[in-house]
């Protein structure tokens, strides 16, 4: 039993602990709004099974091993506090389990110090190691002192304590060395309570408190900055708010991120560990900094490596406890473009032209339905009537020839389903997604706010498109503006992707599929459908759906695929640093073998067709899933695309 020194020990230690949390979190207490509810139900079922942490077996499994190692050994120690009396098979019972979790959570520790002395990574993995050979003399000093009383007391039940036997062995039976060992375990108890605000094992509370704090609204989706700032986006660590800086004491370091995003993985110097990192050690750099001198974040994060980011969320899906580097990269590029006016050279033709044409492409408003050619569709006019379900065509659609063919397949399937629909035309500008990705918030807000008020003028209820990031934009991103700038708004339309309304129509049986494509059709899951929205059924649907069709996975798919490299604005600027992040896909893609190539996002379409060219000599074709949807409902004609497949 502990005497009432040890309980003054024991205070201390607990009031340097919160003291010690109370400073290292002092930037977490800033005046930011409280963007996240709390959601507590789901904190339990994270901490008992890890299950997010366990997508790495090994390290997942060392975790959890040293996780029950400690928290029911502490339990225990607690509660025997109160002096219960236990029968004695079931205190044998209870002895075992805690020599077996104490075994197991010493292997776990030593784990997890051969893979961070292993590590070259310094400011990083090696930041745990310290409270980690703190860990290890805890339960090393448990069994050894296990071991001596085992020594001095022989019982008569000895399997209730089998790696305290094993302990016996090596230990003297002195009564002192017994007292030594016990009072060592104690007193490296009370310091690891002590400095745990102080070393990388803080990252305990901070993981736990970001999970409660785990983002609960759709994933991806961007919160408007703060235009009324002098210099909106982030030029310090003060700038972000705080569950951001929650996120950067939650990161562990663990290396998923960087192992998963494209850019690192194509040579280009962004590392999302680096990126959480850099924004860790500056909150501690400005800890106790007076506001002018507090240090930039550019300063040990480069243009280079915020621009590299295709906000492809990889990053977000390997996470094990729910850091999201996307937002902090993107708050970075609102400041360098609306504080500094710092863009990359390339995109300045994008936002040029969607200032004075309202499309990327600089083409204007009269020409947004010449891609429909001599067809007889509805096109919306000043005083039209209601459309329930708008055709929203994108930029891609309306002025890319080969985005074009897409936008007419799914014409040809809406006709053949008998649904009705309209169209905008001129009236439809850009959603705004890529000035958005390039951090021109300004921009973004003008054209969304001009796209909210034409839904309103037409009575939109149900909107289709076959962008994923126009999906994206307008389905999660458009109602937090129209909350925020436009009150009295009203109902927002539904968002399908086209996807998504095919396979209901083909459910309801309004399709039918008459003409195979006997075909090896390898199928590439768009970020922005997929990984980020959760559409991953309805693609693989349709395309099992199709007569004669064999579907074959890449090996990154679903929310586990692999960026094509066009999103986060990307499609707009130059790769001049390592591999081309399509090259990387593409060779993928031809490794299977697959004699078509399906997507469904012009994005993808346009960076996978450049990229099997450039990679493979005989190259899979590239389509559109819809084209093929399309050429099962018609003939393909002689002489046409169609003839050997879309």
């Amino acid at each position: 039993m502990i005497t009432a020194l040890d309980v003054f020990w024991v205070t201390v230690a607990v009031l340097i602990l919160g003291l010690g949390f109370w400073l290292q979190w002092a930037p977490l207490r800033s005046d930011r709004p409280k963007d996240r509810p709390a959601d507590w139900s789901g904190l339990g079922p994270f901490l008992l099974s890890h299950r997010t942490i366990r997508r790495k077996p090994g390290r997942g499994t060392a975790h959890l091993l040293a996780f029950w190692g400690v928290l029911v050994p502490l339990t225990v120690v607690i509660l025997a506090q109160f002096r219960l009396v236990l029968p004695l098979t079931l205190a044998n019972f209870l002895s075992l389990l805690l020599d077996l979790l104490g075994f197991l959570a010493l292997g776990g520790t030593v784990y997890f110090l051969q893979q961070r002395l292993r590590s070259g990574d310094t400011g990083g993995p090696r930041r745990s190691l310290p409270p980690l050979f703190i860990l290890a003399f805890i339960l090393l000093t448990g069994f050894l002192a296990e071991g001596t009383r085992l020594r001095l007391d022989p019982p008569e039940a000895l399997w209730a304590s089998p790696v305290g036997w094993l302990a016996s062995a090596l230990v003297p039976g002195s009564p002192l060395f017994l007292q030594l060992l016990i009072r060592s375990h104690f007193f490296a108890v009370l310091l690891l309570t002590a400095l745990l605000p102080f070393t990388f094992f803080r990252h305990l509370a901070a993981a736990s408190l970001n999970v409660v704090y785990r983002n609960q609204g759709p994933r991806g989706a961007l919160n408007p900055a703060r235009l009324a700032d002098s210099a909106p986006g982030a030029r310090t660590v003060r700038d972000l708010t705080w569950k951001q800086l929650l996120e950067a004491e939650a990161c562990v370091s663990c290396g998923r991120c960087d192992a998963a995003c494209p850019a690192s993985l194509s040579g280009k110097p962004l590392f999302p560990r680096k990126i959480m990192s850099a924004i860790w050690n500056q909150m501690g750099r400005s800890r106790f900094q007076t506001p002018d001198r507090v240090p930039l974040l550019e300063e040990t994060i480069s243009a280079d490596e915020i621009w590299a980011c295709t906000t492809c969320l990889a990053c977000v899906e390997q996470c094990p406890v729910f850091v999201e580097p996307v937002d902090k990269i993107l708050e970075l590029r609102r400041y360098r473009v609306m504080g500094r006016g710092e863009i990359p050279r390339e995109a300045v033709a994008l936002i040029r032209n969607l200032e004075l044409y309202g499309d990327v492409y600089g083409r204007g408003a009269a020409h947004r339905s010449d891609w429909i050619f001599d067809r007889e569709l509805p096109r919306s006019a000043p005083g039209a009537s209601p459309i329930p379900l708008l055709l929203w065509t994108g930029c891609a659609v309306a002025f890319h020839p080969r985005i074009g063919e897409v936008g007419r397949a799914l014409l040809e399937i809406l006709q053949a389903g008998g649904q009705p629909f309209g169209m905008l035309g001129p009236e439809e500008a850009c959603c705004g997604d890529p000035v958005r990705r390039l951090g021109e918030e300004s921009l973004f807000l003008d054209l969304a706010r001009k796209n909210l008020e034409t839904f309103r003028r037409y009575q939109v209820r149900e909107i289709v498109t076959l962008c994923p990031h126009c999906y994206h934009t307008l389905k999660h991103e458009y109602p937090r503006v129209a909350a925020e700038f436009s009150e009295g708004y009203g109902p927002l339309p539904r968002v399908f992707h086209a996807a998504e309304y095919v396979l209901d129509l083909l459910a309801e049986r309004r399709l039918e599929f008459a003409y195979p494509y006997e075909k090896r059709i390898a199928l590439h899951d768009p970020c922005y459908l997929g990984r980020i929205n959760g559409v991953l059924d309805p693609p693989r649907k349709l395309l099992r759906s199709l007569p004669g069709v064999r579907l074959m996975e890449l090996e990154r798919n679903g929310r586990n695929g692999f960026c094509c490299g066009g999103g986060g604005g990307r499609m707009w600027l130059i790769e001049r640093q390592g591999r081309r992040i399509n090259h990387l896909r593409a060779e993928e893609v031809i490794r299977t073998g697959a004699e078509v190539l399906a997507t469904a996002c012009p994005y993808c379409l346009t960076m996978l067709e450049d990229g099997v060219q450039a990679v493979s000599a005989a190259p899979p074709r590239v389509v559109d899933l819809l084209e093929l949807v399309a050429r099962s409902l018609t003939p393909p004609s002689r002489g046409e695309r169609g003839s050997e497949g879309p």
